[in-house]
């Protein structure tokens, strides 16, 4: 069931050997036993492995469980419709997740998509922040994985939709430096950066940081036209017209913003942007 030529092929292609890849994470007799033997080593110190090569453990085990593919399917469906603003339906997916069936890797994502709806429903602060806070300091310790940057943007959403703008910016400032290197690989990937871009570039926009805040839509824009994605376009491009107009634009050129959210979020049947958008241009 494990595809340790795929991990040893990642380790090879970026040019690292056994002892710099495990440099912090574990001794380079448990690598070396993991490669040559297939002896894997604890969960904990294969996921930080696999992130540093950029893998996912499903990537080095590609055959689930059914129980646990049944998990990682909801995560996921829950993830999806966090992005569209689905938020009753991502809760009822999330809900139908066991627990105990998931990774440390599916643990993060069900923590990281639970943590969001709570900050973007109004839910308690503090419970949003546990969330966060069992990834930071339990899961990803090492803080070598995504999910420590999806933490860092969740927890400065929490703290910033409840007027806490000092406490929000403290947290998206350490995702700021590292939003044009995030792993662009699959479209999972790409849902994460893109959610970390919109997040981060709304928080500025809202403190009046215009200038940080376009560039951080504007690369958000190209990676949507770059890989096909329609997901995220439209909340970006409204997002692009909230901050033209606020800059004090042209009508025509916050119009053109409009029509093009309009267009995306009609393909993507996002009625919730459209009632926002219509109420903009009233």
């Amino acid at each position: 069931m494990m595809n340790i030529d795929r991990f040893i092929s990642a380790r090879k292609s970026r040019g690292l050997s056994q002892a710099e890849l495990c440099e912090g994470i574990c001794t380079q007799a448990t690598l070396s036993k993991f490669e040559n033997s297939g002896k894997a080593p604890a969960i904990r110190i294969l996921t930080q492995l696999c992130a540093r090569l950029n893998l996912t453990l499903d990537d080095v085990f590609p055959v689930n469980p059914p129980a646990q593919s049944k998990a990682n399917h909801l995560l996921d469906a829950a993830e999806f419709t966090l992005i569209t603003s689905e938020y009753e339906a991502a809760k009822k997916d999330l809900a139908q997740v066991t627990f105990d069936d998931l990774t440390t890797e599916g643990k993060m994502q069900f923590y990281f998509v639970r943590g969001y709806l709570t900050a973007l429903t109004g839910g308690p602060i503090a419970d949003a922040l546990y969330d966060f806070n069992l990834i930071l300091n339990d899961l990803d310790d090492n803080h070598r994985s995504i999910f420590t940057l999806l933490a860092y943007t969740g927890s400065g959403v929490a703290y910033s939709r409840n007027g806490e703008h000092t406490k929000g910016e403290f947290f998206f400032q350490k995702v700021l430096d590292h939003l044009h290197d995030l792993p662009l690989k699959d479209n999972k990937s790409i849902w994460r950066a893109l959610n970390m871009l919109f997040y981060t570039a709304e928080y500025f926009a809202h403190v009046g940081d215009y200038k940080t805040s376009d560039p951080l839509l504007d690369y958000g824009y190209e990676i949507c036209a770059n890989n096909h994605v329609t997901y995220y376009v439209a909340r970006i491009c409204f997002r692009q017209a909230e901050n033209a107009k606020a800059q004090g634009a042209e009508f025509a050129t916050v119009q053109g913003y409009l029509n093009d959210a309009a267009a995306f979020a009609k393909i993507n049947h996002n009625q919730l942007l459209l009632k926002r958008i219509f109420d903009f241009n009233q």
